[in-house]
């Protein structure tokens, strides 16, 4: 009777050191840190996953540097880095198309120069003939205007006709000025253009960077 208690005593015993046992296997298991199985440029399970690694921040997706890249933890900064580089270069791209297009209106702009001048120099000309019949009329208007009330409407019409002259010369020069800013246009122009090139120039230097940093911080293992 004692020898059959005792094998249940012992029996239980066991079974109670390994319920004890495994509780603390759960225990010890539940204290190791998920990214334990995870380790940079190792494979991942799920694309645009995210896990913390080393203390920094992962993103499960394809190394934008290696070729034929399969899916793996990626730094973060690694993606940073290639947002900057690729808006980089498209900024670039749309910077030269628009130099493309600042120099073909350059271009228009400098064809016009010609017929402009020519137009300017035929304003000048209605400026020359206009002058001397102005000069008349005010020459006309003080004779009538020394002879008296009795020549008061003839007067009256030379006043009217130097006025009209006055507005046809002040039109005529606005004409003239018009077509001769066309000159000042391709300057202006001219260094729109430069100040693109300038531009540009700087964006191909920051890309150079960018591509740099990017390779530095998507490199493999990182």
């Amino acid at each position: 009777m004692q020898s059959s208690v005792k094998s249940s005593v012992i029996s239980i015993g066991k079974r109670a050191s390994f319920v004890a046992a495994m509780a603390l296997l759960t225990t010890m298991t539940s204290f190791i840190p998920s990214e334990a199985a995870n380790r940079a440029g190792g494979p991942c399970p799920k694309l645009n996953a995210k896990a913390r690694i080393g203390g920094d921040q992962y993103v499960c997706t394809r190394n934008p540097i290696v070729k034929n890249a399969k899916r793996t933890w990626v730094w973060a900064g690694c993606l940073d880095a290639n947002a900057l580089y690729t808006d980089s270069v498209k900024r670039l791209a749309t910077l030269k198309a628009g130099l493309v297009t600042a120099k073909a209106k350059l271009d228009e702009l400098v064809a016009e120069i010609p017929a402009a001048e020519a137009k300017a120099k035929e304003y000048d000309g209605k400026i020359a003939s206009t002058q001397i019949k102005l000069d008349a009329a005010k020459l006309k208007y003080q004779e009538n205007l020394a002879k008296g009330a009795t020549y008061s409407k003839a007067t009256e019409q030379w006043n009217n006709a130097v006025k009209s002259y006055e507005r046809a010369i002040a039109g005529f020069k606005r004409a003239a000025d018009n077509w001769r800013e066309k000159s000042s246009d391709v300057t202006a122009q001219q260094k729109r253009l430069d100040l693109q090139s300038q531009t540009i120039a700087a964006s191909e230097l920051e890309i150079k960077s960018n591509l740099q940093g990017r390779n530095q911080a998507c490199r493999p293992g990182l």
